[in-house]
């Protein structure tokens, strides 16, 4: 029986910073494990204005992250896409939304509290 290949694509206004990006993608590959086929995109990084991160991977192979010396055009914004195979378009829509939203509000948290730990 053959099994459906399906993607999807993460789109994201706000920059995330390096350890929301790495929050995301280790939790979407630890979730998905061999059905996730593969990852690409252009991320806009917090530390890093003007400049969009390059992602590539192949199931659980993340390779380094490389840098474009500027965005391709106007839009800025994050723009990933998963690949996958044997799971329904809108589970893995509803986990990379749930694990985006954690992402943002944990790293949200963390910095609030260093601010707070710095008065």
């Amino acid at each position: 029986m053959r099994r459906s290949t399906k993607s999807i694509v993460l789109v994201r206004t706000a920059p995330l910073s390096r350890n929301e990006l790495q929050f995301l993608l280790d939790g979407i590959s630890q979730n998905l494990g061999p059905n996730l086929l593969r990852v690409k995109g252009l991320v806009n990084i917090v530390d890093e204005p003007g400049r969009p991160a390059v992602i590539q991977g192949v199931q659980h192979l993340l390779h380094t992250m490389t840098w474009l010396a500027k965005w391709p055009d106007a839009d800025q914004r994050t723009r990933i896409v998963f690949i996958i195979q044997g799971i329904a378009s809108v589970d893995l829509r509803d986990m990379v939304e749930l694990l985006d939203r954690v992402s943002a509000r944990t790293f949200k948290a963390r910095k609030r509290g260093s601010l707070g730990a710095g008065q």
